[in-house]
């Protein structure tokens, strides 16, 4: 079967690129068209031949010949000159017939294809040889009207008008009229796809836009407060620090400026993953889970009252999976710590329990505490940026904002399950990768 792709080869031939979809459109008409004035010259020669006419052979084979002719020069990329070639052969051939054949016959229909061709091939570019192209057959029309044919050609006969030389003639410019046609229709549904397509393309963009500006606008706001916040304390601190001498007074002054800077770190650190999380692309490296979640644990055996929690981990002590170890670190440690600072020290035994699930295509972490949970008002803003649903909160309403980002970077989901005063449940799913060095 001739498909479309070898259409094209064909026409086109091999390695020629067209940037220009409307230009390679206009290339493949032109083509076209060559191939189709070539086997209309032959075919009117070969349909002479068997009713045994030999007055418009020249004029057949000519018109064949240049319609090759143009067709190479278009596979060679000489565009204009094939155009050019193919316009005047086709016109000047018709306009010759039209001075030897009677009226009778209609060769005067195939200027109405000419024209259209010469409108279709040349770009609005070309506008000069798009006119004179546009023109010529109007003016070879009229030439041939005023003309005395007597002078240079021996007319046929009027009694050897054949009518299926007229369907004949009817039939191979509607053929062509219809090929321009379908080519310019073709052309405008393309522009007008793609430029509802760039419309949509652009709404969307703008809405995302408009959404990345109220972030930026909320980031540096919140941003700047919070940097500032823990740095008006400390310098407060400096100044209280030099009006007292008292020693017991000054470590009090000490211990506070260092809970203000490590609050400020905490900020900066988040800000960082935020930025890192945004930036990078996503790494699969050989992790192990349990020693990921221990060392997390380590890290966090500062914070106050950890000592007084119980930890449970449900987690094989071999799994290993492929994933982003950073992006995974930023995730746990966001919802670890989280368990942690919001324990509920009225409880006789706080808890925090980790687990983890392996499935053939994902992973599923869940980190379960019974602290102080999160009233059911506030669950849903809860992924926020800056949103902070506890009135002890001291971060910077980043960390859950930066988890659910990083969660949706590695294409998982992250689920929330709390109830005030009583605890709270997070679920993070998480695709799991095959080893790099197994894959081809």
């Amino acid at each position: 079967m001739f498909s479309s792709s070898t259409l094209r080869k064909f026409i086109l031939g091999n390695g020629n690129f067209i940037l220009s979809h409307a230009e390679y459109k206009r290339v493949l008409l032109t083509g076209q068209l060559c191939t189709l004035t070539f086997f209309f010259g032959i075919g009117f020669f070969l349909f002479d031949v068997y009713r045994q006419i030999y007055h418009g052979f020249i004029y057949e084979l000519s018109c064949a010949g240049l319609a090759v002719i143009s067709f190479f020069l278009n596979r060679k990329q000489y565009h204009d000159a094939a155009k050019i070639i193919l316009g005047f052969s086709v016109n000047f051939t018709v306009f010759f017939f039209s001075l030897i054949e009677p009226s009778e016959v209609g060769l005067y229909m195939y200027y109405i294809p000419a024209s259209l061709g010469a409108i279709a091939v040349f770009g609005p570019e070309d506008g000069l040889k798009r006119m004179v192209m546009l023109l010529l057959p109007f003016v070879l029309f009229m030439a041939s009207q005023v003309i005395d044919r007597t002078v240079l050609f021996q007319p046929v006969a009027q009694n050897n008008f054949d009518p299926v030389n007229l369907i004949i003639t009817f039939t191979g410019s509607l053929l062509a009229s219809v090929l321009i046609i379908h080519y310019v229709i073709s052309i405008n549904f393309r522009s007008e796809k793609s430029l509802l397509e760039n419309e949509k393309q652009i709404n969307e963009k703008n809405t995302e836009l408009s959404k990345l500006n109220t972030e930026l606008d909320q980031f540096v706001y919140s941003t700047s407060h919070d940097l500032m916040a823990p740095l008006s304390s400390i310098r407060g601190l400096i100044l209280l620090s030099r009006v007292t001498e008292d020693p017991k007074e000054q470590r009090e002054i000490i211990t506070m400026m260092e809970g203000q800077v490590n609050n400020l770190q905490k900020f900066i650190r988040d800000i960082s993953d935020y930025s890192r999380n945004t930036r990078l692309e996503v790494q699969k490296q050989k992790v192990l889970v349990n020693k990921l979640i221990r060392t997390i644990l380590e890290t966090l055996r500062s914070h106050p009252h950890t000592e007084k929690i119980k930890i449970e981990l449900d987690i094989p002590a071999d799994l290993i999976i492929y994933s982003d170890p950073a992006r995974l670190q930023i995730i746990l440690s966001n919802l670890i710590g989280n368990a942690i600072k919001y324990m509920d020290p009225g409880k006789e035994t706080p808890m925090l329990k980790v687990s983890v699930m392996v499935h053939e295509s994902y992973m599923r972490f869940i980190i379960q505490d019974n602290g102080l949970g999160i009233p059911g008002n506030h669950i849903h803003k809860i992924f926020d940026m800056f949103y902070q649903a506890n009135e002890k909160a001291e971060g910077s309403g980043l960390g859950l904002y930066i988890v659910k980002q990083t969660v949706e970077k590695l294409n998982g989901t992250v689920l929330v399950a709390s109830e005030f005063n009583l605890g709270t449940t997070f679920t993070v799913v998480i695709p799991v990768y095959t080893d790099p060095d197994t894959t081809g």
